[in-house]
């Protein structure tokens, strides 16, 4: 009798856990180039594991850093930890990746960097409030123009706009593929070592706050048993297969 009432109280428990996870809604944002992409990818994999719902608008990174911030936004792929967000954000460890930054030239103009110090002479696109590496983001000399988004950097770097941008090198070349641009711009030479740590960030005016240890979990397991590495690596094999060019090059680059 005991036993059998121990076993109805834990099923009305779990019942009650479940149906409170499905009422919520996991709130993240992407940026609007890759809606469908890398980061929703991972952010699906967590609300499955954590048997909610998820709703993923397409939003500019500094837009959605501050929409994360504020509460309106319950947890953000790519964040690296900053000592100024600690008060709005926790940065949930292990990070998920760690890489390296590439800059990308126009083709013809690859042996025009080939050192940090080629960078003065250099106008150079980066994503608005970023991080890359210690001596680039801290040096005030350099010319930099802060952009939204890859496609911005690419349509500024063809049009002569800028004279190199910094990016992701696997997302940038996928779509440099896709725009029928690889002949057209290349790696540099000149290339950054040092390696960035990149984390899933909560926001501590989120909702899942009550839940952030089974998040947690759910990360830290994703990270350790490689979920994170195979996802990361069959998104680029099945871009790699379904990239072709674009016939709308005219209108991506007007």
């Amino acid at each position: 009798m005991v036993n059998k009432f121990l076993l109805v109280t834990a099923l009305v428990l779990f019942c009650c856990s479940a149906t409170a996870h499905e009422k919520l809604v996991l709130r993240s944002a992407v940026s609007p180039d890759f809606i469908d992409g890398l980061h929703a990818k991972y952010l699906n994999y967590i609300a499955e594991n954590l048997m909610m719902k998820i709703d993923i608008k397409p939003l500019s990174f500094s837009r959605r850093l501050r929409a994360l911030q504020n509460g309106e936004l319950d947890i953000l792929v790519g964040l690296q930890d900053s000592a100024e967000q600690q008060e709005n954000l926790i940065y949930i460890d292990p990070p998920y990746q760690i890489l390296a930054s590439t800059f990308f030239v126009r083709a013809p103009e690859k042996s025009a960097l080939t050192n940090y110090q080629d960078l003065t002479s250099k106008r150079i696109a980066i994503t608005a409030q970023v991080a890359y590496f210690d001596e680039f983001d801290n040096d005030e000399s350099l010319a930099k123009v802060e952009v939204d988004s890859l496609e911005q950097k690419i349509k500024l770097l063809i049009n002569h706009r800028v004279d190199t941008f910094i990016h992701n090198y696997d997302s940038t070349l996928v779509n440099l593929k896709i725009l029928a641009l690889s002949d057209q711009v290349k790696p540099a030479i000149y290339q950054p070592t040092d390696k960035r740590k990149y984390y899933f960030a909560i926001s501590r005016r989120s909702q899942l706050m009550p839940h952030l240890d089974q998040l947690m979990r759910v990360i830290e397991k994703g990270v350790a048993n490689g979920a994170f590495i195979e996802i990361r690596e069959q998104h680029y094999r099945d871009l790699a297969l379904q990239a072709k060019p674009t016939d709308s090059l005219a209108i991506v680059f007007k």
